[in-house]
């Protein structure tokens, strides 16, 4: 039998959460509906991943609204935001709730899929602040590890050690806005442009 890795991945639905999920195989997985705008889809694509990975996934209601800003919220960049889809502490509440999780399965670990890049948009995306978290985290009662397996990697080189292929990267979904992809966010232009680079590297 096969020992999982006791880690709890929190899982979005994206391109970078579902290679993750394929990558490390975690115990389990967790989708938050945390007020996003695009719920509906993440939470379709989150389940069918975790299904395609054979992966046990739970549902979080974590209703951050009355704090949430740009364009997952709605559409209204907060004032002087490092960019337009900016909803302040994300990770740090998703972590929280991946902990949380953690602790009543008996598992150690949290992880989120934050890749390269990210931190140049976002702090909380950076592998600096996974550190701190994670020291943070592990002071804590439940005394659990905050990790970002993927930080050093890019996208396209997540997909490529996870061995994602076409069916599993058909389930995912990217669009920051709606649940149908505008084609005009950031997570729509990232989606475009990493496909672009890494669907001509697997074989027919």
């Amino acid at each position: 039998m096969t020992t999982r890795n006791p880690t709890v991945l929190l899982l979005s639905g994206g391109l970078d959460s579902a290679a993750l999920a394929a990558w490390i195989r975690p115990a389990m997985t967790v989708f938050v509906r945390y007020g996003q705008k695009p719920q509906i889809a993440e939470e379709n694509a989150a389940r069918a991943v975790a299904a395609h990975l054979s992966l046990p996934l739970e549902v979080v209601n974590l209703p951050l609204n009355d704090v949430g800003g740009g364009l997952m919220h709605d559409d209204n960049p907060l004032p002087d935001a490092p960019s337009p889809e900016w909803w302040p502490f994300r990770n740090q509440f998703l972590a929280t709730v991946g902990a949380a999780v953690a602790v009543r399965h008996r598992l150690t670990t949290v992880a989120l899929a934050s890749v390269r890049g990210d931190g140049d948009r976002h702090v909380d995306g950076s592998a600096r602040f996974y550190e701190h978290l994670d020291a943070v985290m592990s002071i804590q009662e439940g005394h659990v590890q905050v990790s970002a397996p993927a930080v050093h990697l890019s996208t396209p080189e997540l997909l490529a050690a996870a061995g994602a292929q076409r069916d599993l990267i058909g389930w995912t979904v990217s669009c920051h806005r709606a649940n149908e992809p505008c084609g005009d966010c950031p997570g729509c232009w990232k989606r475009e442009l990493v496909l672009a680079e890494y669907i001509p590297t697997l074989a027919e």
